[in-house]
């Protein structure tokens, strides 16, 4: 991971690479196995569905769902667009008794993740837990699953032109 100051807004950035993404997400994968192991799991969209991609099969569960979120712009750093996330798309089955991973790439206030997460029990699922591969330190909330801390704003492989 590097990282650098931006003057004009002094906003630590911080920048994975496509192998330290892949690395996080392993790692990731191996702990919630370990300590977890869903049948659901649920990409909150856009960019949580990478890592979620990569996690259902490494979980190897049988079931994968969608969620598409919208609280934050794309621009770096992301700005927020309104008080709650809104819904764009949900695609998510029937849950009842079933256990639940939700992933995100990262969580800034964790308003989407809770969000989704009352969305999930509403559903009847037996279990929920999150995950992301980024964590803002200051936070107030804390996912189950964490892949890395980051201060600032967290720049993905694919949010690179570079």
């Amino acid at each position: 991971m590097s990282s650098e100051k931006r003057t004009e807004t002094d906003i630590e950035i911080t920048k994975l690479g496509w192998s330290e993404f892949g690395n996080i997400v392993m790692d990731m994968a191996k702990k919630i196995k370990e300590e977890y192991n869903p049948s659901v799991v649920i990409g909150i969209g856009r960019s949580g569905l990478i890592p979620a991609s990569i996690l259902v099969k490494q979980l190897r569960t049988s079931e994968f769902y969608t969620i598409i979120m919208s609280l934050y712009s794309e621009g770096k750093p992301p700005h927020r667009l309104g008080k709650e996330p809104s819904v764009l798309f949900d695609n998510v089955g029937k849950l009842t008794g079933k256990k639940v991973l939700i992933v995100d790439d990262f969580a800034r206030t964790g308003d989407t993740l809770k969000n989704v997460i009352t969305r999930i029990f509403k559903n009847e699922a037996k279990e929920v837990k999150s995950a992301v591969v980024g964590l803002r330190q200051d936070s107030p909330y804390k996912p189950d699953f964490i892949g890395t801390n980051f201060e600032g704003c967290l720049i993905f492989p694919w949010d690179s032109t570079q």
